[in-house]
């Protein structure tokens, strides 16, 4: 068995994105290998584990949501120098719920190899 790397069809535009972010992906599993262990010690652990990342991908997207419906108040206001600083603050909170996304799919990868490497 294999993980399946990619297995959402992507876009050719979006290929190299999906395989940088796979890399991301295998690079955060490394780093939650080194500080506690490469598998969890049961399938309840991996899914506590994915739970609580996947909670915070989803709180980091709703702070996003926040700032992008605030910015489109400012937009509709046509309020130029406040929305400079919201799109700052959505780049931050998209990259932070990208991040997020990141460690919930490492701990996916994390779950899959306490699966399959007994």
């Amino acid at each position: 068995m294999s993980w399946r790397s990619g297995a959402a069809q992507v876009s050719d535009g979006m290929k190299d994105l999906a395989a940088e972010v796979r890399a991301s992906v295998l690079m955060e599993y490394g780093r939650a290998k080194a500080r506690f262990g490469a598998v969890n010690n049961s399938n309840h652990e991996s899914y506590a584990v994915i739970l609580e990342e996947f909670e915070e991908a989803v709180e980091a997207g709703e702070t996003f949501k926040s700032v992008f419906d605030n910015f489109w108040a400012l937009v509709k206001r046509n309020e130029p120098t406040e929305i400079v600083d919201k799109l700052s603050l959505m780049r931050c909170f998209a990259e932070r719920a990208a991040s997020e996304w990141v460690q919930v799919a490492a701990m996916c990868y994390k779950a899959w190899k306490t699966v399959t490497d007994i």
